[in-house]
């Protein structure tokens, strides 16, 4: 599988059987999602509620949150064993970095990827990493996730 960003909110998730569009638009092959509720193609599975994007994949589970918020023992029961979070950080438009911190702890994801407007300082100072060395995508298999702690994946958006 391989993760790339677009910029802004929205990712493309790459497997081998379909690729799936996630943020300001949903969209999974060749099928567009307009409203909340679970959605299969090819055997990659999109589940959308209340904001949170959730993408089963290889294994795997992605969950995209914009503007994420402590999550209740219900949501979190929900997302519980998330693979691979990405996260809004930075305020504004996105979470506010503490708040996206205590969401982060909650989850316990393998791997955390921010989205921001290019404020990620006081996110990628918190987490330990460069917020100046991005990569232009993370190519991931099931093996390939990290067992002991979470590893905070920067990537460059897509121009």
């Amino acid at each position: 599988m391989t993760i790339k960003w677009e910029g802004d909110q929205n990712f493309l998730v790459k497997t081998k059987q379909v690729t799936a569009s996630i943020g300001s638009k949903i969209k999974l092959g060749d099928l567009d999602i307009f409203s909340p509720g679970e959605y299969e193609v090819g055997g990659v599975q999109v589940e959308v509620i209340d904001g949170v994007i959730e993408v089963l994949a290889e294994g795997m589970s992605i969950v995209h949150m914009k503007k994420a918020k402590v999550l209740s023992d219900e949501a979190l029961e929900k997302i519980n064993g998330s693979d691979i979070l990405i996260i809004g950080v930075g305020g504004g438009d996105f979470t506010e970095t503490k708040t996206a911190l205590q969401v982060i702890s909650q989850i316990e994801p393998a791997i955390v990827i921010p989205m921001h407007k290019g404020n990620l300082e006081e996110f990628a100072k918190e987490e330990g990493v460069s917020a100046k060395e991005g990569i232009e995508e993370l190519k991931i298999s099931r093996g390939d996730l990290p067992t002991d702690e979470s590893k905070v994946v920067v990537l460059n958006a897509l121009q």
